[in-house]
């Protein structure tokens, strides 16, 4: 028998998830199939529950870690609704929206990888390279579709930088406070100086950026052959106005830099802008990401993630 849960003490995570399916299905007007739900905790951002409904329809419920998490779901539903009629996949199609919770309808596909959750390291469950022209190419053609979405007007909420010397600015604020804060190998931290200030590298523009494409946020499904083909892209809570540049980091840190070339050949083929420089400075963000890992592990107290961060910096 277990022990009573203390009043005001944080529900245990079965309950959460009944809780959470609970509120879904009371504000969706769907009935909940009891014991089909299904807790993913491996998200930075959110914790999501898989579930399915007395109709046989799978649903994706997502609650935000954090406050700051929350105040991100604005964005993404405008981005969301900006990019859907641009991009050749599906994108979640949201059916409940409301700052401590969101439901949409599973997407077709599966992930084309995970990530470790301890190492930090992704793995494929399909060969980037092996079909290019069902997995990399639409990915470029969606990518090149959302940089192309115009960032004119308010249509965009919360707080985003104006210009690409605010983004430059920014990265240098976490260097430095990387720098203060944590051992920072000297030869990783000169680089990041040097590509900080080489104004070759840097973009003369900002663009529309999903902010966060990797190999679990890519689906894919058998197509007609057979082969795996992209069939949807997922979780835009890192959308926003950015450089284009970071859009193409962790399928280089996933798929090494013959999965970059080609994709950035892909990109440009379909009207995306691969500035002279650009390969280099997505390098750079690529060795930055590290940074980023490691400040993520201090903010949120998993110093797993900080030793990790800088053994991958000291290579």
């Amino acid at each position: 028998m277990s022990a009573p849960v203390p009043p005001g003490a944080p529900a245990p995570p079965a309950a959460r998830l009944t809780d959470a399916a609970a509120r879904a299905a009371g504000r969706l007007g769907v009935v909940f199939v009891p014991g089909s739900a299904r807790a993913d905790d491996s998200g930075w951002d959110f914790r999501v529950t898989h579930v399915r409904d007395t109709a046989g329809r799978h649903w994706i419920l997502r609650e935000p870690r954090r406050p700051e998490a929350s105040a991100q779901l604005a964005v993404e539903d405008a981005v969301l609704r900006a990019v859907r009629d641009r991009v050749a996949v599906a994108v979640p199609d949201w059916r409940l929206y409301t700052p401590d919770l969101v439901a949409y309808p599973r997407l077709p596909g599966e992930p084309a990888g995970g990530e470790d959750p301890d190492t930090l390291v992704y793995g494929w469950s399909t060969d980037p390279l092996a079909h290019p022209a069902g997995y990399l190419e639409p990915l470029a053609r969606c990518l090149a579709a959302v940089h192309a979405t115009p960032l004119d007007g308010s249509w965009l909420p919360g707080a985003h930088p104006a210009t690409p010397g605010e983004v430059r600015a920014r990265v240098a604020a976490k260097l430095a406070r990387a720098r203060a804060e944590l051992d920072l190998p000297a030869a990783a931290s000169g680089h990041w100086l040097r590509w900080l200030d080489d104004d070759r590298l840097w973009p003369d523009r900002l663009v529309l950026i999903h902010g966060d494409v990797h190999p679990g946020h890519t689906l894919v499904a058998p197509g007609p052959s057979g082969a795996p083909v992209l069939s949807g892209l997922l979780d835009w809570a890192n959308a926003g106005a950015g450089d284009p540049a970071a859009d193409f980091v962790d399928m280089l840190y996933a798929g090494g830099t013959e999965l970059l070339d080609r994709l950035l050949d892909a990109y440009r083929a379909a009207g995306g802008e691969v500035r002279p420089g650009m390969r280099e400075h997505v390098l750079a963000r690529a060795s930055f990401l590290w940074v980023h890992v490691a400040l993520r592990g201090l903010d949120t107290g998993r110093p797993a993630w900080v030793e990790t961060a800088l053994r991958r910096m000291a290579r």
